[in-house]
């Protein structure tokens, strides 16, 4: 088995999880569907059309919500995330609100620090 990898593929047991896990995702995938856009009226413009993209619509209300889905996904297919995983991520925010809600989906444990000052951030919790 790769080193980097969490899990045995060839494991039912295992596989079976990584199966759960990524249903859990993609449902949740099927619930947000599309970032709605919204038309902005600029006044003195009006040839000109602007759409701003509601990002608050997702869960996480964070632009990042798409981007920790695919990540998750990934490493769940290539085995970098198993039942006994511990994500750590250093983030300044929306990235790690946004991993710590599919860890949560999946039943992981993350642990987010704040990069700047590397300390793991308290107090919000999925």
């Amino acid at each position: 088995m790769d080193t980097f990898a969490d899990i045995n593929h060839y494991d039912h047991a295992q596989r079976g999880w990584v199966n759960w896990a990524i249903g859990r995702i993609d449902a949740e995938g099927a619930r947000t569907c599309e970032t709605n856009l919204r038309p902005l009226q600029i006044p003195g413009a009006p040839q000109v059309d602007v759409y701003l993209k509601d990002e608050s619509t997702h869960p996480t209300g964070s632009l990042k919500h798409r981007l920790a889905r695919s990540l998750f996904l990934y490493a769940l297919c290539i085995g970098s995330i198993g039942p006994s995983t511990t994500i750590v991520e250093a983030s300044s925010g929306s990235t790690a609100v946004s991993e710590a809600y599919f860890a949560r989906l999946s039943q992981v444990t993350v642990r987010c620090c704040h990069a700047p000052h590397n300390k793991c951030c308290q107090g919000r919790t999925y």
